[in-house]
């Protein structure tokens, strides 16, 4: 898909004088080469932020988000949970607002941190003097295009300021694919759930509606509401599924919603939040976005709230529900509102580990399941003690485990002896600007993926095998040149295909991975040796997810004393050896498992389909 937004070097009307211009905002490396050929000095100060970019560590290049130290971009993590649950409890005030308008304006708030982010990494010269932008289009993935910073919204009031759009040249980009994967291996990892599911779907709704007394509507699916839906079928529940038109993004409608009330409360604190981090230059401009941002976000709520309304049918005679997927966006939000005045309970699922272990999801809480849903289906208890405690709690809750999607990893035995023994799972997962997850900048995660690499995965005695994370929106235009440094290693095969790991478990017996996300859950479910890196500035684990997972898991902490040569001596041990010390971690994991992962070793969706037939179908 080809992002045609903006102008082409060939649609100026008055052509780029490269020569003219000694201060660049550039991030691909191909359009830089394209700039020097078209006349851009050599001299010239180029400003970036892209991995690649950055990587030759030349001297006229500068990294755009040098301003940001750890400490820095820590202190401006730690403030969010209060100024968006400070700007919800505001809003909730105004007359005529909804608790889920209330949670669309305060999630808003949350996202514009990435524009007062990349604000903040401008200076007073970049408002006045000669700037100019090399805006990159391409390839992109399902997000549209995502590999440019906002410098042209951003610098639009300097009148010395140029952007001139690159279409980068023998472009290639894939998704998320089951290419390569086998029907059976599909099949197997799905289950016999996802084949009632898909069946009954087709077969339902060629059936009338006056043949069921129970509906359950799906706008979207995880591997647990899957399952769910597939036990309730089995008792007569009809499954619909049901999509909404597409809503415009540049399309204005009458509202009641009061904007200047709302405004009058919420600008003056954002104000303070933007000008405590920006240049005075950047104030203005930065104001003028939100604003716009936060108008179209309204806008977009009642767009979709009159979308779901006319799919979203009440119903005397038919008793229905909501069974949603990840709905703490602007869309379930919506949902949510329409499902509530109509009296239908909106019912979600866990769609993954990673809340009851993360240190640093408190500044997310706005955007969790249970600020909108009424009922959530949850894998153990943990995950309820941490939603239960958060401002925006209002949801009711019932642990029925894991899907078997997850749980059926403990049968994939390593078959493949022509793959690595070992495979190391990457979640480096760049975020173009600021990350509510991590500390560190897209360049210094790069670097330490690197000296990871490097340090440990390179020096040792087995084959190794470097699995990317299989990225579906893409960031940056140039290759990570991580995956570059990777080919120079004879005991390291690169696997880019995208490909979930889920297919891939079976080909294995040691797993590595980083990061307090949903990824870890795959290969500990699988029973075999799993080593967990624990990055104190990347998506950490909790103090008591630490403490439960040392004893259940191998955890390395990667500000030990010795974090890479202990880490180095473990992984070099014989593969048998290592299979044998997690042999003897077997009793600590399996209550590790209970706490943290699943409470039950399966029945996951027949035991929230008698809760639901029970409480909420009646």
């Amino acid at each position: 898909m080809k992002n045609t937004n903006l102008f082409k070097i060939e649609q100026n009307i008055n052509p780029i004088d490269f020569s003219n211009h000694n201060v660049v905002f550039c991030d691909s490396l191909q359009a830089l080469e394209w700039a020097y050929q078209n006349g851009l000095p050599k001299s010239a100060i180029i400003k970036s932020g892209a991995p690649a970019m950055l990587w030759c560590e030349s001297d006229n290049i500068f990294h755009i988000e040098a301003r940001w130290t750890i400490k820095e971009i820590e202190r401006f993590q730690s403030t969010i949970q209060e100024l968006t649950e400070g700007i919800f409890d505001a809003t909730l005030s105004v007359d005529g607002v909804d608790r889920e308008l209330a949670l669309t304006i305060s999630n808003s708030v949350l996202h514009f941190q990435d524009v007062i982010y990349q604000a903040a990494c401008l200076e007073e010269s970049d408002f006045s003097d000669s700037r100019l932008f090399i805006y990159v289009s391409g390839e992109v993935g399902p997000s549209g295009n995502i590999m440019n910073y906002p410098w042209d919204k951003l610098l639009s009031s300097n009148k010395k300021f140029s952007i001139i759009n690159y279409t980068l040249r023998n472009d290639n980009w894939k998704v998320l694919t089951t290419e390569g994967v086998s029907y059976w291996k599909r099949l197997k990892v799905a289950g016999i759930e996802s084949i009632t599911y898909r069946l009954a779907v087709k077969l339902m709704e060629k059936i009338p509606d006056w043949f069921f007394s129970k509906e359950i509507f799906m706008p979207n699916e995880n591997e647990l509401n899957i399952e769910i839906a597939s036990s309730l079928v089995l008792h007569g529940v009809k499954i619909s599924k049901i999509q909404i038109n597409p809503v415009p993004n540049d399309k204005n409608i009458v509202s009641s919603i009061d904007v200047a009330m709302i405004f009058e409360i919420i600008l003056p604190i954002m104000r303070k939040r933007i000008e405590d981090w920006v240049t005075p230059s950047a104030l203005k401009v930065t104001m003028s976005l939100f604003e716009s941002n936060l108008v179209k976000q309204l806008n977009r709520f009642q767009l979709l709230a009159d979308e779901w309304d006319k799919v979203i049918l009440k119903s005397n005679k038919i008793k229905r529900a909501v069974l949603v997927n990840s709905p703490g966006n602007v869309s379930g939000q919506a949902l949510s509102c329409v499902c509530r005045k109509n009296g239908i309970p909106l019912i979600s699922s866990q769609h993954g580990i990673t809340i009851e272990i993360s240190k640093m999801h408190d500044m997310l809480q706005v955007g969790f399941d249970n600020s909108v849903s009424d009922v959530i289906f949850s894998y153990n208890s943990k995950i309820v003690d941490v939603e239960k405690s958060t401002h925006f709690d209002k949801s009711k809750y019932h642990v029925v485990g894991m899907p078997m999607r997850i749980i059926r990893m403990k049968y994939a035995k390593k078959i493949d002896k022509l793959t690595p023994s070992i495979v190391y799972i990457s979640t480096n997962l760049y975020e173009m600007g600021f990350s509510l997850l991590s500390s560190k900048t897209d360049y210094n995660r790069a670097k330490d993926e690197q000296k990871l690499i490097e340090k440990v995965l390179s020096k040792l005695p087995h084959k190794v095998l470097y699995k990317t994370y299989p990225e579906d929106n893409r960031r940056y235009a140039d290759v990570d040149p991580v995956l570059n440094n990777i080919k120079s290693f004879k005991n390291i095969d690169l696997f880019s295909d995208k490909i979930d790991m889920r297919y891939l478990i079976f080909r294995h017996r040691v797993f590595i991975t980083t990061c307090a996300t949903s990824t870890l859950a795959w290969p500990v479910m699988s029973g075999k040796p799993t080593i967990f890196i624990n990055q104190k500035e990347n998506s950490p684990l909790t103090k008591n997810a630490h403490q439960k997972l040392s004893k259940g898991l191998f955890v390395f902490d990667d500000d030990a004393v010795n974090f890479y040569g202990d880490l180095r001596g473990f992984l070099s041990k014989p593969i048998d050896e290592i299979e044998k010390l997690w042999q003897e971690k077997r009793s600590a994991r399996e209550e590790m498992i209970k706490e943290y992962f699943s409470q039950y070793d399966g029945g996951a969706g027949k035991r929230a389909a008698r809760t639901i037939l029970k409480e909420y179908l009646t």
